[in-house]
């Protein structure tokens, strides 16, 4: 980067630091060899002027440089440096920024604001004065007030302005200024960008009347102040209206002046019309015309000749600590990955807005979820057509047959315009949407834009998914969708959540179950459904296993077929059915997904022993979490039966996890477990032995006695082992020394 580069980016970022360091010999106010003249970045004062109304016509001056500057690309005034022979004299006059401010705003707007510094103070305290001029917004800025009478003459009247040409600052008469501002802000029609001028590139809106809406709108807004976040990602399926949202977005940062510099670049090759799909030349095709997009905008044309490392590494500078804004629409048709890291490692100070079918950036993200029109918004977006060439049949729709319409569409916008712009009539309109999910197959080319490239980027098993709910029209639940699409129990959360990420899959709370249910929408229904059919033999195999987990005909035994099937159809508990599954993911290994389904069991019904029992087990011996396993046994226990084996062994499991978990009181609760467990079971050996061991550790030796010396001459050796141990202490710590002897004896 050269010298110029480096005092370009370190004005937009104001880093006057740096400015001082290239232009100066190390601690010196000595101007260094090549910035001894005057440019289009800076200019040289010999001295500063008073602040107050004596040397107002020298601040008019000055004023006059700073607004041609700050029209242009930002500078510097450098006070105290002679602009004749640029030897150093030293500044007189202190100043700071709110003062030299001050000064300003009698003829500028207070929107500018220019830091004052200065630097090698002296002991007669001159010093060099430098005033750092940030480049201007969107808004061409202009004087607000007149400059003073000087010899009947005035340097410039409210209205007018001023722009840097080289090493002079040019006053623009306001007829000069609306040509200029004409030329800046006019729509480009039928160009790609409405604004393309120096600093700013925005793609031109793609649509007639933009309908806020107002989740989605605020959202994007939001994330554009979002510290947390560097990327802005609006994701959905072709045609929702994310190049809409987004531009609307950028157009109005750019009306606010909130970005240093905003530069725009689409990567959409293709677009639906009369004809069908036709393609389109993209402006992003490479990382290099990425950046090449951003050297455009700020007008560093040379960087463009480099090799690509250096291009990279200069951009990275230039926009480092900018405050600018890069707007990437359609991301997901580029497959160059340099592109995407290049966004996920942007550098501090930059933002992005980026648009695709699926996520892609990772890193420092906030995703915004376009989601579906509300009946008010699908109305209003209708209703916005109805002015264009041949659509005013739209004022004769009702109500309710515009909702139809936009439902039908499943709310896309794409699709309701496609609807509309095909139509002569009211009742075409609604005759060709009916269309789009019946037998008919006018929408085909609709469908293949809309989803076609979403669909066929899927990993298999988010597509046998899509399969699987196409065939049934109503909401499906989770373990039917795990058995007909053959999902892996660890792999459903992730395939489940990218599809309804994606608008692709809608989720339903099901209050009978507890749970969520999944379904698609109609035309994503239309599409998938079609390429099913496509596959000879797919939609037989895929009914036939759908036909197999509701009948419950995986299970063996007859009487338990009965009751699966009825818990399968909603007839019975409805947490059964992911037990099943559960169970057998554990017994294969998968000990992750056999935790996601017996939690998701435990979220149907919190009331469900088995599963509490079930995942606490799971904790306990095989994910090995002591603390979750207490958590579920301590819920199984506030739901077992009242009495009876299956209280007593959850009890009994329970004084283990506490007796061996070293907390306070853990002997005096296992205790408590144990003796509850008894109650029920009084001949459980596994309980009286672990119930005398805490029982030992109280010094309760009477009460081992009673527990455990029946047990001294049992079968099993470990039992006899533990008892005889435990006997033989407590008799010692009684004083029954004859017994004692008698049991070593025996």
């Amino acid at each position: 980067m050269t010298a110029i580069e480096t005092i370009t980016q370190a004005i937009r970022n104001r880093d006057a630091r740096n400015v001082l360091h290239l232009m100066f010999k190390e601690n010196s106010p000595i101007l260094k060899p090549g910035f001894r003249t005057e440019n289009d970045l800076w200019d040289f004062k010999s001295d500063c002027p008073r602040p107050g109304r004596d040397e107002l016509y020298i601040w008019a001056h000055i004023a006059k440089d700073v607004l041609a500057f700050h029209n242009n690309k930002g500078g510097v005034l450098i006070f105290g440096i002679d602009d004749k022979d640029y030897s150093f004299g030293g500044a007189k006059q202190r100043l700071d920024s709110k003062l030299f401010n001050d000064q300003l705003h009698k003829f500028l707007s207070d929107r500018i604001w220019v830091d004052f510094y200065r630097e090698f103070i002296f002991d007669n305290q001159r010093y060099l004065g430098m005033a750092l001029i940030p480049p201007r917004g969107p808004r061409f800025e202009k004087f607000e007030s007149d400059a003073p009478l000087m010899n009947n003459r005035r340097l410039f009247s409210k209205g007018e302005s001023a722009i840097r040409e080289g090493d002079s600052s040019r006053i623009l008469k306001k007829e000069e200024v609306d040509a200029y501002v004409r030329k800046l802000a006019s729509p480009t029609y039928g160009q790609p960008y409405v604004i393309d001028e120096l600093y700013y590139r925005i793609l031109t809106p793609e649509y007639a009347k933009f309908i806020e809406r107002l989740n989605p709108c605020r959202q994007v807004e939001d994330a554009f102040r979002d510290p947390r976040a560097m990327v802005t990602s609006i994701i959905d399926i072709g045609g929702a209206g994310k190049t809409a949202l987004a531009t609307w977005a950028v157009l109005r940062a750019y009306e606010r002046g909130d970005f240093t510099f905003i530069a725009s670049i689409t990567a959409k090759d293709r677009e639906l019309t009369s004809k069908g799909i036709e393609s389109l030349s993209p402006t992003l095709t490479s990382f290099e015309s990425l950046l090449d997009a951003v050297l455009d905008v700020l007008d560093e044309q040379a960087v463009k000749f480099e090799p690509l490392d250096d291009k990279k590494l200069k951009v990275r500078r230039l926009i480092e600590r900018s405050e600018g804004l890069l707007y990437v629409d359609n991301l997901e048709t580029i497959d160059d990955v340099r592109i995407v890291e290049f966004l996920d490692d942007l550098p501090l100070g930059v933002r992005a807005v980026v648009t695709s079918r699926r996520p892609v950036v990772k890193v420092s993200v906030r995703p915004v979820e376009l989601g579906r029109f509300s009946d008010k918004e699908m109305i209003d977006f209708i209703n916005s057509f109805q002015d264009q060439s041949g659509l005013g049949y739209i004022a004769d729709l009702k109500e309710d047959q515009k909702l139809r319409i936009g439902r039908y569409c499943d709310s896309i916008p794409l699709a309701i315009k496609w609807v509309l712009t095909r139509s002569q009539s009211a009742q075409e309109s609604l005759k060709l949407v009916e269309g789009l999910t019946g037998k008919g197959h006018k929408g085909d080319r609709l469908l293949e834009f809309c989803f076609r490239r979403v669909f066929d980027s899927m990993i298999s098993e988010e597509r046998k998914a899509l399969q699987v709910l196409s065939i049934l029209q109503r909401p499906m639940p989770a373990e039917a969708l795990m058995f007909g699409a053959r999902l892996e129990a660890r792999d459903f959360e992730y395939i489940v959540d990218s599809l309804v990420e994606n608008s692709l899959v809608q989720r339903y709370f099901n209050r009978a179950t507890n749970d969520y249910d999944y379904q698609l929408p109609p035309m994503v229904r239309e599409f998938v459904y079609k390429q099913v059919l496509e596959q000879q033999g797919e939609e037989q195999s895929i009914r036939t296993r759908l036909k197999s987990w509701f009948e419950a005909l995986d299970v063996s035994d007859s009487e338990q077929r009965l009751v699966t099937r009825d818990i399968r159809q909603g007839k019975e508990s409805p947490d059964q059915a992911l037990l099943d599954l559960a169970i057998k993911a554990e017994s294969g290994g998968d000990y992750q997904g056999a935790e996601k389904l017996y939690t998701r069991a435990l979220n149907r019904n919190p009331r469900s022993w088995q599963a509490a029992k079930s995942l606490g087990e799971l904790y306990r011996h095989k994910l090995v979490n002591a603390i979750a396993a207490m958590r579920c046994y301590e819920q199984a226990a506030a739901n077992a039966p009242e009495k009876g084996p299956d209280k007593a062994r959850i009890y009994r499991e329970w004084g283990m996890l506490l007796a061996d978990s070293g907390a306070p009181e853990s002997t005096d609760l296992a205790i408590e477990k144990f003796r509850v467990a008894l109650i029920d079971a009084p001949d459980d050996r596994v309980t009286r032995c672990k119930l005398a061991q805490m029982l030992d550790r109280k010094g309760m030796y009477d009460d081992v006695i009673k527990l455990v010396g029946t047990l001294v001459d049992h079968s099993d050796p470990k039992t006899r082992d533990i008892a005889r141990s435990l006997l033989a202490k407590a008799y010692n710590r009684s004083g029954e020394w004859l017994k004692s002897a008698e049991l070593r004896l025996s």
